[in-house]
């Protein structure tokens, strides 16, 4: 009796070991699959994301580039009193006096380029290439040898110039810069009119040293005024105003 109820418990015994390891072996193969289908079904995603990065217009913010771009561009507008001066000899009309006309307005345009700021012992210098034009229309009354007036002539004086300029400004005093730009140009007269005769168109060539100030209202938007020294290169009947002064304003970006 002893012997079958111990060989039962033992019977019992091996059937739950048995049943636990079998058990225990299925749930690690469970787990073991659940692990590898995710890793797959990660690794998928990944591709997926990447192949759909690879393939995805990427869009820059160009400001960085600006913000770090060693030049700045610059552009203004000018304007002086001019004097035409000189004379212009025809064979048909003989001589105009350019100077007996009065002054007039002449409007102008600057464009250029400019380098960013060196500090060099609180000293912020900069350098770069401006190119600068004018243009003047005027209404004058053309006398002819014989004494006839021609009351209908317009002369037109057009300055184109261009070379390079030089900024200095003290880190104290940032708001305002001492400008140097020396220029090569040339000035062109043209007198237009109904009567033949009034007609000429006279041209030369001159070079230019010009000292200004420029005062920064902004970072970005300043007004200046500038001293021209202007010198015919030229042996010619026209002349040129040597001295003159010019206002103007200009942004930079």
């Amino acid at each position: 009796m002893k012997m079958t109820r111990m060989t039962g418990t033992f019977l019992f015994v091996s059937l739950t070991t048995f049943s636990a390891v079998s058990w225990a072996q299925a749930t690690s193969i469970s787990l073991r699959d659940a692990a590898l289908a995710e890793t797959k079904i990660k690794g998928v995603s990944t591709a997926s994301a990447t192949d759909a990065q690879t393939g995805m217009l990427v869009l820059k913010d160009p400001k960085p580039e600006v913000v770090s771009r060693p030049w700045q561009y610059i552009a203004g507008f000018t304007a002086q009193n001019f004097q035409a001066q000189g004379t212009v000899t025809t064979d048909a009309a003989g001589t105009f006096d350019l100077s007996q006309n009065g002054q007039t307005f002449m409007p102008g345009l600057m464009l250029g380029v400019m380098s960013s700021e060196w500090n060099v012992k609180n000293i912020l210098i900069s350098g770069g290439l401006r190119f600068n034009g004018s243009l003047a229309s005027q209404s004058v009354s053309a006398k002819m040898p014989s004494g006839v007036v021609i009351d209908d002539a317009r002369l037109n004086t057009s300055l184109l110039s261009g070379g390079v300029v030089l900024s200095l400004r003290h880190a104290n005093l940032a708001w305002v810069a001492v400008t140097v730009a020396p220029q090569y140009g040339t000035v062109n007269y043209t007198q237009s009119s109904t009567n033949d005769f009034a007609k000429f168109s006279k041209q030369a060539s001159y070079n230019a040293i010009n000292y200004g100030l420029d005062f920064r209202l902004t970072k970005k938007w300043s007004v200046f005024t500038e001293w021209s020294q202007r010198e015919l290169r030229d042996t010619t009947e026209i002349a040129l105003q040597k001295d003159n002064f010019e206002l103007g304003t200009k942004v930079s970006w």
